[in-house]
């Protein structure tokens, strides 16, 4: 089967969802089909390579950073991929199509099931879904039409969690699927750079509202209150709201407790789940987070916030904590937790559930199984 799967963002640029595509691709083309990703291009990242038995097509787009992208560079992609889809499907005859978020990328799989009768799976992935982010109620809101007309044409619907499934079924009248992210397990591995002095807490993720970081700031501030054991907090990544969260960090007094680095490649995170003891993901909401699926393969033990996605990934004191969100005191008390038990034997529960439910060799066949 010739497969052509459509996300905005591909890695280089951006986050869980431009991961999913990649592994997907690859594991489709280990499967035995066609694999074509058409994406947006970044800096000189860009027209059309094979990678790992996939072509990749990058259009050269209008964008400024490698972490995010504004509604009108989403909008300029989605211009763009429009008028490079016909040729495109000439040149890669696809069979089948997936398309990554409802929104922005959605209404590209109507175009190709328009000009070539080529049925479309649509991805959820998270912010496109009415429910997952409260700042974006009015956009959903008055976006509705075009959500569903979308939704309405494709062949399936596909949530990576239980938790969007049921956003999604609640704000719109359509049947989903769910589909499990999966996670490299050969690439993420028990690696711990052996005991430090001081326990290692890391964040990784874009610095926006939905990550939820100052709420981590917070409760970091609480817990050095609390406790005299050494600890500190690593913060992985790049945003719009990094000048507002050094700045509290700064009012906090965590000096020397926060370390700040910047946002990472996806094949350096390894290093960085190595040198750290516990992640901790305090997202408002979440699709399926790669993170944490990447730090359970890494053996770590994971606290995050008790909101879908994460809840679906994370056991409660098996594999981790989870908390209330929003509640810095609790989330101090989690990693007060973590901090005195190092974790127990999370780590290596973490490992087992990722080595046995989450497969990307299993997660593109159940997409595969759609078309048929």
């Amino acid at each position: 089967m010739n497969i052509l799967l459509i996300n905005y963002e591909y890695p280089p640029l951006g986050g869980g969802a431009a991961t999913a595509t990649q592994e997907l691709g690859r594991a489709m083309h280990t499967l035995g089909h066609v694999v074509t990703i058409l994406t947006a291009g970044f800096s000189t990242v860009r027209g059309e390579a094979a990678e790992n038995g996939v072509t990749i097509r990058r259009l050269a787009c209008r964008r400024s950073r490698a972490d995010r992208s504004s509604f009108a560079e989403k909008a300029f992609f989605v211009a763009h991929a429009a008028i490079a889809l016909p040729g495109l499907i000439r040149r890669s005859r696809p069979d089948a199509c997936i398309v990554f978020f409802s929104l922005p990328c959605g209404p590209l799989g109507r175009l190709v099931r328009g000009l070539s009768g080529v049925p479309y799976v649509v991805s959820l992935r998270g912010g496109d879904v009415p429910g997952t982010e409260p700042g974006l109620a009015a956009l959903h809101w008055w976006l509705a039409p075009v959500r569903r007309w979308v939704l309405r044409g494709a062949k399936a619907v596909v949530a990576n969690s239980e938790g969007l499934k049921a956003l999604s079924v609640r704000a719109d009248p359509f049947a989903v699927t769910v589909i499990p992210n999966g996670v490299d397990t050969a690439a993420f591995t028990p690696s711990r750079d052996g005991r430090r002095p001081a326990y290692r807490f890391l964040f990784a993720g874009r610095l926006n509202e939905q990550k939820n970081v100052a709420l981590l700031l917070s409760a970091a501030a609480r817990l050095r209150e609390s406790t005299a054991a050494a600890f500190t907090v690593s913060i992985v990544g790049d945003g719009p709201l990094a000048a507002a969260l050094h700045a509290q960090a700064n009012e906090l007094g965590l000096g020397r407790t926060i370390e700040w680095m910047p946002w990472v490649a996806r094949e350096k995170m390894a290093a960085c789940y190595a040198s750290a003891d516990c992640l901790v993901n305090p997202s408002l909401y979440e699709g399926m987070p790669n993170v944490v699926l990447e730090a359970m393969a890494s053996g770590m033990p994971v606290i995050a916030s008790d909101v879908a996605g994460n809840a679906d990934v994370v056991e409660h004191e098996h594999t981790g904590l989870l908390f209330p969100g929003q509640d810095a005191s609790a989330l101090a008390e989690a990693m007060r937790r973590m901090l005195e038990t190092r974790g127990g034997d999370w780590g290596a529960a973490g490992r087992a559930r990722a080595l046995d439910r989450h497969s990307w060799a299993a997660a593109a066949a159940a997409y595969v199984a759609l078309f048929h």
